[in-house]
């Protein structure tokens, strides 16, 4: 599903009206009506609701009066509190501002110097309904004034609030909270979702999101090349790998995992289970020797190939013991649990200078890039990185608080620099490719919070891209599953103390959920 922040969908109005001829007015309505079928529903079992719709000067506020009329024709209880100049309206927020005035809907006009008397307080209180159309996707600066004070009384009064296209306050693109935003317990998103309703902090604040059809046509969004999506769920069985009758362990790939160190073994062993439990035939194990006992044991299915090594990690020589196994391999996933060092840094050279098939990099092997970011220069093959904030600040020379500031635009600044796929986990994991394209992840929760969980997840992209997968797409469909196995994990375990081994023991169920033979 295709995803757009607030100037893209700007652009995609204007599209629509301009080029295909759909009046504005009648995209309007069709706005209106989508929201009025949501209050409608939302005020049901009350006979006669009072509600308070908040507008501004902009096309969101012309959404909002539009509301009001239909409320009104309905017989509720409707005031509208108007914020700025009637008289800066555009044509078609000034038609709706009119039918309002000539129908006389009880409103109070306000501006940044007017008072917030006791009768506006007693209206936000008493009301069953509050809808915000005070911003929309337009603002671009902090909210201030009286704008600040009306959101701080509907947050702290409004039993029940309803926002369109997106609470007031927050930036549609990045999520970000311009100074103060309302708290919807319901958003009505226009035409097509924005990003800002995805992202943290923002998507704390949408409350259920509803993505309202307004008429605009396929062809508009279509020709727009909108490179934000997000996976729906019924789109994910056209993702999923197939898997043939007759077929053998070759068939599914052959995953070089190069993880692990004295005292990480863990580290290794998620990420061939992960390899494993994503489908998977055959799952290698390069690990320094003298802990190639203990995984042997900790891990039956997996042939595990002791290499040369200095204090329990590997070292430079390593990658000589290692190299005669790529040849025979699909992909190689490296970094979980290989600690730090100078000779890490010169063993992840060498790997990726040598690399004939597609790598995916995780963790200790993140921090050695980040040491030498020269090493991805001139890539012959797809590189797939799985950082977190952390890693990603330091890739970048960036703090994690400026990272998490905007991370679709650090993803894809990145990607293009270095012509990679990127994984940046988070709450709201985005995964963005060399072209620009950013998906972001809406499967995971809290629960996932916990040591181990990228191992998995960095075995289950490898696992997929052995299954014959373009590395972008293994990328996002890991993501996926990663979340989802953690969210059936969590509803039937519950968040607190899962593990990420239980990640991995659903990632099969997840894949069930979706996955359609021929």
């Amino acid at each position: 599903m295709k995803v757009c922040n607030g100037k893209e969908m700007r652009q995609i109005d204007e599209a629509a009206i301009q080029k295909i001829g759909i009046p504005g007015i009648v995209l309007m309505e069709n706005a209106v009506l989508s929201v009025v079928k949501e209050i409608k529903k939302d005020l049901q079992n009350i006979s006669k609701p009072n509600v308070v719709i908040f507008c501004g000067q902009g096309n969101n506020g012309g959404d909002g009066l539009g509301v009001a009329r239909h409320l009104h024709n309905s017989g509720m209880d409707v005031t509208v509190i108007f914020i700025g100049d009637p008289l800066l309206l555009k044509e078609d927020s000034r038609t709706n501002f009119n039918i309002v005035d000539k129908l006389q809907i009880p409103k109070i006009i306000l501006n940044n110097e007017s008072f917030i008397d006791d009768h506006i307080v007693n209206l936000i209180e008493k009301s069953d309904l509050i809808v915000d159309a005070i911003f929309g996707t337009g603002l671009s600066k902090p909210v201030s004034g009286i704008f600040n004070d009306l959101v701080n009384l509907i947050n702290f009064y409004g039993e029940y609030i309803l926002s369109i296209d997106i609470p007031s306050g927050i930036d549609s693109e990045t999520g970000a909270i311009l100074g103060n935003a309302v708290k919807a317990h319901k958003t009505v998103t226009l035409a097509l979702p924005k990003s800002g309703l995805y992202l943290y902090p923002g998507t704390e604040y949408i409350g259920e999101l509803v993505i309202a059809d307004i008429g605009i046509p396929k062809e508009v969004i279509d020709f727009a090349q909108l490179k934000m999506n997000v996976l729906r769920e019924e789109e994910v069985s056209s993702f999923i790998p197939p898997r043939f009758p007759r077929s053998n362990k070759g068939t599914y790939g052959r995953v070089q995992v190069i993880a692990g160190s004295k005292g990480m073994t863990g580290a290794a062993a998620l990420t061939c289970k992960g390899a494993f439990k994503i489908g998977a035939g055959l799952v290698s194990l390069g690990v320094p020797k003298s802990i190639n006992d203990v995984l042997e044991e900790k891990l039956t299915e997996v042939i595990t190939i002791p290499i040369r090594e200095e204090d329990g990690k590997l070292c430079r020589e390593s990658f000589d013991d290692i190299k005669p196994c790529l040849d025979k391999a699909t992909v190689i996933a490296a970094g979980p649990g290989i600690g730090q060092g100078p000779q890490i840094i010169e063993f992840m050279e060498r790997l990726i200078k040598h690399a004939r098939i597609p790598l995916v990099i995780d963790a200790d092997g993140i921090n050695a890039i980040a040491k030498k970011i020269d090493m991805l220069r001139n890539l012959k093959v797809p590189v797939v990185l799985t950082p977190h904030p952390g890693e990603m600040g330091r890739l970048m020379n960036k703090s994690t608080e400026e990272v998490l500031a905007n991370p679709i635009d650090t993803v894809r600044e990145f990607c293009h620099k270095w012509n990679v796929i990127l994984v940046l986990k988070d709450a709201k994991t985005i995964v963005g490719d060399p072209d620009g394209q950013i998906y972001i992840n809406m499967t995971g929760n809290p629960g996932m919070a916990t040591a181990g969980s990228g191992d998995v997840l960095t075995g289950i992209i490898a696992g997929l891209i052995g299954q014959n997968l373009n590395p972008y797409k293994a990328a996002v469909l890991g993501t996926f599953l990663h979340g989802k196995a953690g969210d059936l994990a969590a509803a039937e375990l519950g968040q607190h103390g899962m593990l990420a081994g239980d990640i991995c023991n659903y990632v099969p169920k997840a894949i069930k959920l979706y996955y359609q033979s021929n």
